[in-house]
């Protein structure tokens, strides 16, 4: 895979369903994103390994998120409750390697959260842009 060597790149996880829907509908709308969004669809937020999340800082991504289903909604029953389960380890996994734990964020979403969705890539885009570069960063 490629470094990410654009200006401060965020890559998103989407679960394949509610998140990727209210994405593509983003898409489709008038809505755009004002940050780079590298987006990766994933059959369920819960199959995100940690892994996948440090190999993306290591590739050059400022910041990461993990975008999925709201609990009663998943496909899959335990995807939601196991991303969460795995979001405070990531966070002091790239804590030990120097990166500030604002860098990564995991959120649930229903099928017609498109405004919510929006509004917090913004959110954490600017959340991002505000830190120093990452000591990954080619």
């Amino acid at each position: 895979m490629p470094s990410l060597n654009r200006k401060k790149p965020i890559l998103a996880f989407f679960c394949n369903w509610a998140p990727y829907r209210c994405y593509m509908d983003l898409c489709r709308s008038e809505s755009s994103f004002r940050h780079l969004i590298y987006p990766v669809k994933v059959m369920c937020s819960g199959r995100v390994d940690p892994a996948m999340v440090l190999f993306a800082f290591e590739k050059g991504a400022e910041g990461v998120m993990v975008l999925g289903c709201k609990d009663k909604e998943c496909r899959y029953g335990p995807g939601p409750k196991q991303s969460t389960k795995i979001a405070e380890p990531i966070k002091a996994l790239i804590h030990i390697l120097g990166l500030e734990s604002e860098r990564f964020r995991s959120v649930k979403y229903s099928f017609n959260e498109k405004n919510r969705l929006l509004e917090e890539i913004d959110s954490f885009a600017k959340t991002v842009d505000k830190l120093k570069k990452s000591p990954f960063v080619p």
